[in-house]
């Protein structure tokens, strides 16, 4: 099987299904690790013979997102990082006009350029380089639209490649262009008061923007599918995608209040949902808080919620999926746009109304839901809310 056949039929497969831990319209490389979960619809528009060039069109807007793996051996330039020089390579076989910038993503030499070119038309876009898990070679994207089109397009092309994550192992860490614009400065303290006891742990200073940041841009991108037939799935990636960017920056925060409650909670009969019942009546006493403006995210962005700002429910379920997926336990985030409301759901066994997940071989896994903005267990839900068919559940990889 070639290269191109490998990763074809992966988009394809991926395409058609949603199914754990990977989703739809994700693009996953399977000699080079990396994955993409791109916005709904793209399609394969063209590829090279030898598999390391692909070119992705969408049929509603005039995006193209170009791929390309280079071997950097014969690239770089002397006293040059390879990313650099790849970018320069790429951009200039465009003949474009670029100004390349230099950082580091999470440990990865990685090169940012904005640029413009000429072909058939007049087209800017972003372009990003990164080392793959083969140090030998690069990938390169770059996301474009008609130069005219560029502004209206441009929250879509930076969501594109800021969905980008390495391998599956990496891909709850922060983007590779929110990782640019907000690069982590110096941490700022969090004092948390959870279960009557007192957990000192930090973030850093700028996690709110740039949480934000990532909040705002996946809202403008899922407010394109509003009326088309993939808005479940591009309310999905939205609850994804600021997942990915959160995980990581609160990571700490999750070890020390678990470090701190752990004790009291091993002196229950069921620890795990003694520890799960500490967080969601923690959460169930957060300020309420809703954009005013309907073109606003209601969602508030999670290290926002760790400092202390108002929430809704999403942002607090979400929350609790992250505590809790940090030690290793399953959690979903289910959502119902006929209720307007969203919830959080365990695999932790305890009794109460459960809602069911099938896995691929047809087993249902059974989740036992948490009501956060209601002040009650884990397992009770308001009855004129317990229709199962009316919920969708978001699986979070990790």
């Amino acid at each position: 099987m070639t290269r191109f056949q490998k990763i074809k039929s992966i988009f394809l497969i991926l395409f058609c299904f949603s199914f754990q831990p990977f989703f739809a319209e994700v693009i996953q490389d399977s000699d080079f690790g990396f994955l993409l979960d791109v916005p709904e619809g793209y399609e394969i528009a063209n590829y090279s013979n030898d598999g390391l060039s692909y070119i992705f069109e969408h049929p509603n807007i005039p995006v193209t997102l170009a791929m390309k793996i280079y071997n950097n051996e014969n690239l770089t330039k002397k006293n040059q990082d390879n990313s650099k020089s790849v970018l320069e390579h790429s951009l200039s076989n465009l003949s474009a006009k670029y100004d390349i910038d230099t950082f580091d993503w999470y440990g990865n030499k990685c090169s940012i350029s904005n640029f413009d070119f000429n072909l058939d038309k007049s087209y800017s876009g972003w372009s990003v380089c990164t080392p793959t898990n083969n140090e030998k070679y690069n990938l390169v994207l770059l996301c474009y639209a008609p130069k005219e089109k560029f502004a209206g397009c441009e929250q879509f092309i930076i969501s594109t490649i800021n969905s980008l994550s390495l391998s599956a192992e990496k891909i709850n860490i922060p983007g590779i262009i929110v990782s640019y614009a907000f690069p982590p400065t110096k941490k700022q303290p969090v004092k948390l008061q959870i279960a009557n006891k007192q957990i000192n742990s930090f973030i850093y200073d700028n996690d709110i923007e740039a949480a934000q940041f990532v909040v705002d841009l996946e809202y403008s991108v899922l407010s394109l599918y509003s009326k088309h037939e993939k808005w479940k799935e591009a309310w999905e990636r939205y609850y994804r995608m600021i997942y990915k960017d959160s995980y990581s920056r609160i990571l700490q925060v999750s070890a020390d209040i678990y470090k701190t409650l752990e004790p009291e909670a091993n002196k229950a009969q069921n620890p795990l949902i003694d520890y799960a019942q500490m967080l969601l009546t923690w959460v169930q006493n957060f300020p309420y808080n809703r954009a005013k403006d309907v073109k606003e995210s209601d969602f508030t962005c999670i290290p926002a919620v760790i400092s202390g700002q108002g929430s809704d429910c999403d942002s607090r379920s979400m929350l609790i999926c992250i505590l809790l997926k940090s030690l290793g336990i399953e959690t979903v985030l289910y959502f119902s746009p006929e209720y307007s409301h969203a919830l959080v759901a365990t695999e932790i066994e305890a009794p109460g109304q459960t809602f069911s997940i099938k896995t691929s071989s047809g087993e249902a896994i059974k989740f036992l839901i948490g009501e956060t903005t209601a002040k009650v267990t884990w397992g009770m839900i308001a009855k004129d809310m317990a229709d199962e068919s009316k919920w969708i559940p978001v699986i979070f990889p990790f």
